[in-house]
């Protein structure tokens, strides 16, 4: 009446050959459902950094927008239009501040114009292109939208107009 190892493995459904683990079906559906997640967890990440630059974009764009007002404030005008951002950076350093970043997040210029009463600060955005529109409350993720900054106020922001 002893019974081996091997009835008993019979006894509950299982043959001698199976053995104890995990099936090949079993590891590519585990696998499926990390691809998936991962997928969704990249989408989720690139927006974040999107939206941390597109922040750190708004800061610098203030930042270079303070420097230009109090270069005015100091020299009785805004800096020449038509300058390059370098050219920029350069005209308020020392002037006004030790250095004044003119990049937006994206490592791209930003665009600025003046005449004798206005000047206009602009970010091209992710994509580096003027357009396809300006930014608003109502596409604040859409990253490739341009963020213009008029004498001191976002005129177009993700956040509206200040």
């Amino acid at each position: 009446m002893a019974r081996s190892c091997r009835d008993l493995r019979r006894g509950i459904g299982l043959s001698s050959n199976d053995e104890r683990g995990f099936t090949l079906v079993e590891l590519l559906v585990v696998v499926a459902i990390i691809g998936v997640i991962s997928a969704i967890a990249i989408v989720a990440l690139k927006s974040a950094v999107d939206k941390s630059r597109q922040r750190k974009t708004m800061a610098t764009i203030r930042s270079a927008g303070t420097a230009i007002q109090t270069y005015s404030a100091d020299l009785g005008h805004f800096p020449s239009d038509g300058l390059t951002a370098a050219e920029l950076s350069l005209a308020l350093s020392g002037v006004t501040f030790k250095h004044v970043t003119t990049t937006d997040g994206w490592d791209h210029d930003l665009v600025y114009t003046a005449d004798t009463s206005d000047f206009t600060l602009e970010s091209y955005g992710r994509d580096g292109a003027d357009g396809p529109q300006d930014i608003g409350k109502s596409s604040s993720a859409e990253y490739d939208y341009d963020l213009v900054f008029v004498n001191g106020q976002f005129i177009n922001s993700p956040e509206g107009a200040e």
